[in-house]
């Protein structure tokens, strides 16, 4: 009973594992004393294509940020904020390398042998079909979609960006990439200090 729980805690943490990477560059400290409201800046143009250039893409973005801000103690205030919060979203098809294992595999034979029953000898064929060797590798060369996620924290007095916060994975399902977009936003806020 322990090794199938402990089994599937493997399988639970696996499969929760990201995809993606995150990063987060800071010029100054986010603290809650200084800052106490913020504001959505208009989306920008960005290079995107049909996964996320649409209504649910964009309102799962805001409200992740949206609620992850709230966590950090600052309130949504259109009218006169401390600081400013934009986002980008790309989608680049990139040309990637992936190099494949090469297996030669030996034909099957018959082989004679012998075999000793009551001291006299025996002879048969037996088959062998021999293990697949190991010869190398080939470059294969397939097209991906790359995108990121960007979240820009500016500061409205100044307007100085402060934080800058992004996310980079590989994008083959639109579903999916539309879903983990809640999971994708709270881990860019992670990075937030």
């Amino acid at each position: 009973m322990r090794n199938l729980i402990f089994f599937l805690g493997m399988v639970v943490g696996l499969t929760s594992c990201s995809t993606y990477d995150y990063y987060a560059v800071s010029n100054k400290p986010i603290n809650a004393s200084r800052y106490q409201t913020y504001a959505w800046l208009p989306e920008s143009q960005s290079k995107t294509t049909s996964v996320y250039n649409n209504d649910i893409a964009t309102d799962k973005i805001v409200e992740a940020a949206g609620a992850e801000l709230d966590k950090r103690g600052l309130k949504l205030n259109n009218n006169n904020p401390d600081l400013l919060v934009k986002y980008t979203v790309t989608v680049d098809k990139e040309i990637k390398t992936y190099e494949e294992p090469v297996y030669y595999n030996p034909p099957a034979r018959l082989l004679p042998r012998v075999s000793y029953y009551r001291g006299r000898a025996i002879y048969y064929y037996s088959y062998a079909d021999p293990f697949p060797v190991y010869v190398g590798s080939r470059a294969r060369k397939m097209q991906v979609k790359e995108g990121s996620i960007m979240i820009d924290i500016i500061e409205r007095k100044s307007s100085k960006l402060i934080w800058r916060g992004w996310a980079e994975g590989e994008v083959n399902d639109a579903q999916k990439a539309i879903n983990d977009i809640p999971m994708v936003v709270a881990n860019i806020f992670k990075k937030l200090p």
